[in-house]
């Protein structure tokens, strides 16, 4: 019987369940799509039982394939701030990483200590890389669920404690806490952060290495996945850093992409020089760091097309083909994908998407085609921030995710960001770091720099770069693109300002009847 591990890529709107062999093949997978809920403006969250439902009934359903699973280990999206009561219990929703409700909050805390914040944390005021703002926000506007939190955890935390009865979290997801200096050589919880906001360090979980084999599988979660009771689990990581873990990205200089739910260019760092546009974080690996420019809805721009604007088109695949009905620069059309504010590199919770140009010549073709386009050229914008920071202009780059092995979007980006693009043959990237990591807590494998793991190797033909005149077309488009948003900015945030005056009481409104988003 063939021994495997099993990776749980636990994302924003679905959880994918892998099991790869000890070389790395996958064997057996499962889905489940899970909703995003958004009951008024700025607001993202999950419903943690109908979470750990869909994530039990997806490694169910693995386990009923591959009944030789060794280990289990994790890669979650990151930040979703859980709060729990003393039975371990979550006392509300998860507030993910897209939620901007915490953001006046801390403005307010940081004030005109910006520049001093990003010293002490690494990272910029944005609720993404600062989930204790979340934590000022309950106990502000929710005070009843404040007085029963005794514990604070991650989406990672919260399904290792599902199903081994024990949660901790580990330094990538400690990262974008606000409450951890990222720069030093051991991760800490840092005091003079608690006390900035109030917090006592008791409410905060233990931090632990990403390898570290945290609990064993218990009879309940045995008896609700199939997965034999004792299996070892593995807190793993945040996503984006499982992935940069799978393809190995360990070395200083590298590059790689990543587009789920949200798009991601991460650069691996060998000393702690951070980039204001970008979000960072300790690497799984020790004396590593990662730097990821990070937007908010870059696949996401794709599901809302598919859910809310033409809900007859049913995939990625039919959009594609509308788009190749239009040309290069959508025949003068522009769009800003910012449906959920925008992290890197604008960092703009109240910013909002719009096509630019839109005329009684366009039709839906250049619509879907500026959609793909906006979203690449946001990516350009983080590349050469990137590169002019750390002085590293790839002339490669691989991508992994399931947005990553389209074709056509494969030679946009090409074209866009003038460079070779490889698309992975593994999907699966964050699943396959993430039960990696399980593997390593079960003893598979010696570390996280064991020569012998079955990392994702660039075995793709590249995607060159494609004629002048279409590179052309881009630079001018993206010379727009560029500007748009600067002077768009006072706009966005009144129209921003004039929605939330519906919420104005959104303390006192019931939680029922919340809406899903795509």
């Amino acid at each position: 019987m063939t021994e495997a591990f099993l990776g749980v890529d636990a994302g924003t709107s679905g959880i994918k369940v892998c099991a790869f062999t000890r070389e790395g093949q996958l064997i057996a997978k499962a889905h489940r799509a899970v909703p995003v809920i958004t009951p008024y403006s700025l607001w993202a969250e999950i419903d943690l039982e109908r979470y750990w439902a869909a994530t039990a009934e997806a490694i169910r359903e693995v386990a009923a394939r591959v009944p030789s699973i060794m280990s289990i280990g994790l890669a979650t999206t990151c930040p979703t701030t859980i709060l729990l009561d003393g039975d371990g219990r979550a006392v509300r929703p998860g507030i993910l990483y897209l939620d901007g409700r915490a953001q006046a909050r801390l403005d307010a805390v940081v004030g005109s200590d910006a520049p001093a914040y990003a010293r002490e944390t690494g990272n910029r005021t944005s609720t993404s890389t600062c989930w204790a703002a979340n934590l000022a926000w309950v106990r502000e506007h929710e005070p009843a669920a404040w007085a029963r939190v005794r514990r604070v955890t991650m989406l990672n935390g919260f399904l290792a404690r599902q199903l081994s009865g024990q949660d901790a979290i580990e330094p990538t997801q400690a990262s974008y806490s606000g409450l951890m200096r990222i720069g030093t050589a051991e991760p800490s919880w840092s005091a003079d952060l608690l006390a900035v906001w109030g917090l006592d360090a008791a409410m905060l979980p233990d931090i632990r290495s990403c390898t570290d084999a945290i609990g064993q599988v218990t009879d309940a979660a045995s008896a609700l996945t199939g997965i034999r009771a004792g299996t070892p689990v593995a807190l793993g990581a945040a996503d984006t850093a499982a992935a940069s873990f799978a393809v190995g990205l360990v070395d200083g200089g590298k590059v790689f992409e990543s587009v789920g739910t949200s798009g991601v260019i991460t650069f691996c760092l060998d000393r702690p020089d951070f980039e204001a546009s970008f979000l960072h974080r300790q690497h799984i690996i020790p004396g590593r760091w990662l730097a990821h420019g990070a937007m908010s809805t870059l696949g996401g721009a794709f599901g809302w097309l598919n859910n809310k604007v033409w809900p007859e088109l049913q995939t990625l695949a039919e959009l594609e083909r509308l788009a190749q009905e239009s040309i290069p620069g959508a025949n003068g059309l522009l769009f800003l994908p910012y449906l959920a504010g925008e992290r890197s590199p604008i960092w703009d919770a109240e910013a909002s998407g719009s096509w630019l140009g839109l005329l009684l010549r366009h039709t839906r073709q250049d619509m879907v085609r500026a959609v793909f386009e906006g979203t690449t050229f946001g990516l350009r914008q983080i590349l050469e921030r990137g590169s002019a920071k750390w002085g590293i202009r790839p002339e490669r780059m691989l991508g992994v995710g399931g947005g990553a092995r389209n074709r056509f979007w494969g030679q946009m980006k090409a074209d866009v960001l003038k460079l070779d693009y490889i698309m992975s043959d593994m999907p699966d990237a964050a699943a396959l770091g993430a039960g990696l990591l399980g593997a390593i807590a079960a003893g598979m494998f010696t570390s996280a720099q064991d020569a012998d793991l079955p990392l994702i190797r660039e075995n793709a033909v590249p995607i060159k770069p494609g004629p002048q005149r279409t590179l052309d077309t881009y630079d001018h488009m993206f010379k727009i693109f560029d500007s748009a948003y600067p002077q768009l900015r006072d706009l966005m945030h009144a129209l921003a300002d004039r929605s939330s005056d519906r919420y104005a009481d959104v303390e006192t409104r019931p939680r029922l009847g919340t809406r899903a988003s795509g």
